[in-house]
């Protein structure tokens, strides 16, 4: 269970707002799927073991808000470094052409 403080603040909470506005079709532009779908993996990577193969499952494009909100919260829980879970999610934020924006 994903809990509030497992969650970083309100810039998160605006990407996720917006991620889960896009239709499909939005994600189809340029390189937006591909760099969330990378952001998913390193993510999970964080928290894996060094040893692991851990891919992240394709849900489909509807899903990736949610899993992004899930593997932040997981890679928070389990002791990731808060400031390599925040280059992953400003990564994706420059990528989807975000950076800098209110």
């Amino acid at each position: 269970m994903t809990r509030r403080q497992d969650l970083p603040g309100p810039q998160f909470d605006d990407l996720v707002r917006r991620l889960r506005a896009w239709p499909v079709s939005a994600w189809r532009h340029g390189d937006r799927e591909a760099a969330a779908r990378r952001a998913l993996q390193q993510l999970a990577d964080l928290t894996a073991p060094a040893d692991a193969d851990r891919p992240v499952p394709d849900a489909g494009v509807h899903a990736l808000a949610d899993q992004l909100v899930v593997l932040v919260a997981d890679a928070r829980r389990d002791g990731a470094d808060p400031v390599a879970v925040d280059a992953v999610l400003a990564e994706l934020t420059v990528v989807l052409g975000w950076a800098g924006r209110g």
